[in-house]
């Protein structure tokens, strides 16, 4: 009996022990990886200076975030800054804008916008090189394709825009299924956005929750209310959440948590610290090619790609849609997000860059993971090539 007390005890010890290291670990870990999230991030915390700044700088009441017209960025890329300046409707400008020769717009996601790229090396500014032709960039950082419909909706264009472009990765499904991007992307807490939903198979808009200032001093009850309605609170928040008893809550979801913790600790510590952007956004592209598995899911995407064609013909705009795989989608075995569109391609004008970029160099078409393994200078080229050679002009 004392023999069996003391190996209770000591066993009682180990795991208190265990409990300790992970209790001050995933804390630490907490406050330097964003991926690293833990009961507290139920409720973040919204900064007073952060809420002004995204009120003043980003924040559009009916598309989420958006660029302001006559507006200024930059973005840092291997110690080096670009500056990215912005038109009277919102648009990237290019090297040179002569705004009244532009005959094409492009509307969509960062692929579109072009991170981390020189004005001269989008594919837009290359595509009017090689087709003699002008362009507008409406593109914006990590919106779906219901905020590129929408956009694409509520933009003036001029009169003489004939063309449009709207491009997306597929990971926009995703996208469409956020109204709070902090249950995908854990800790982006000021994306908020609308979205649409499935309604007797037509779309309802849902609209953002975030209206002004004082939508933030009810924050707790539009978290409460976002609980029970968003997708991936229970698909990604809650799984991927860790707490007392860690042991319990690590082993939960073992594969994931442990490689997270090792990559976050490997990133600290200056060891590969692009393992774990590469982790991250593997993961997601994985899941994210599941999803197309649904087929309300399929219909969602479907239907809003139909919206889009519809206002275009009331422009009487040729509308092309162009599929920027990221480049774990590359990897993936089944690519069911590639399945998909090519079942639209009797419907919709699509080019779907897939096999384009896989026949290529994938060092040479992307920047590394850390910086969201965005296209590279050239990998821009090869889109505006194949826009050419397809005719997409």
């Amino acid at each position: 009996m004392i023999q069996m007390a003391k190996l209770v005890l000591n066993i009682l010890i180990i795991i208190f022990l265990f409990e300790l290291i992970l209790f001050l670990l995933v804390n630490y870990l907490r406050l330097k990886i964003p991926w690293v999230i833990t009961n507290e991030d139920e409720y973040p915390i919204f900064d007073l200076n952060k809420i002004e700044t995204f009120l003043k700088k980003t924040h559009d009441i009916n598309l989420g975030w958006n660029w302001k017209p006559n507006a200024k960025h930059e973005e840092k890329i291997f110690d080096k800054t670009n500056k990215i300046y912005f038109g009277e409707l919102g648009e990237r400008k290019g090297v040179k804008s002569l705004k009244k020769k532009d005959n094409f717009a492009s509307f969509g996601d960062s692929f579109v916008f072009c991170r981390y790229v020189k004005n001269n090396q989008t594919w837009q500014e290359q595509l009017k090189k090689s087709a003699n032709s002008k362009g507008l960039n409406f593109g914006v950082g990590n919106y779906g394709l219901d905020q590129i419909y929408l956009k694409y909706l509520n933009t003036k264009l001029p009169k003489y825009i004939k063309t449009v472009y709207i491009g997306f990765v597929p990971e926009t499904l995703s996208r469409c299924l956020c109204s709070w991007k902090h249950y995908h992307e854990l800790n982006n807490i000021y994306g908020f956005k609308p979205k649409f939903s499935l309604s007797k198979n037509s779309l309802k808009l849902i609209k953002n929750p975030i209206k002004d200032k004082n939508s933030f001093k009810n924050i707790h009850s539009i978290i409460n209310n976002l609980k029970k309605k968003e997708f991936f609170y229970k698909e990604k928040f809650i799984k991927h959440k860790l707490g007392f008893p860690f042991i319990y809550y690590i082993f939960l979801n073992p594969f994931h948590n442990i490689k997270l913790l090792f990559y976050s600790l490997l990133k600290i510590f200056g060891i590969n610290k692009n393992k774990i952007y590469e982790f991250i956004i593997k993961e997601n592209c994985f899941k994210n090619d599941d999803y197309f598995l649904e087929k309300k899911n399929r219909v969602l995407i479907k239907k809003l790609m139909l919206k889009i064609k519809k206002i275009s013909k009331s422009r009487n705009q040729k509308i092309y849609f162009i599929i920027f795989p990221q480049k774990h989608d590359l990897s993936l075995s089944k690519r069911n997000y590639q399945n998909f569109f090519l079942m639209l391609n009797k419907e919709f004008k699509i080019i779907d860059l897939t096999k384009i970029f896989e026949n290529k160099d994938i060092n040479k078409i992307y920047l590394p993971d850390q910086y969201g393994g965005h296209l590279s200078p050239y990998g821009n080229k090869v889109v505006a090539d194949s826009l050419i050679k397809k005719k997409f002009t």
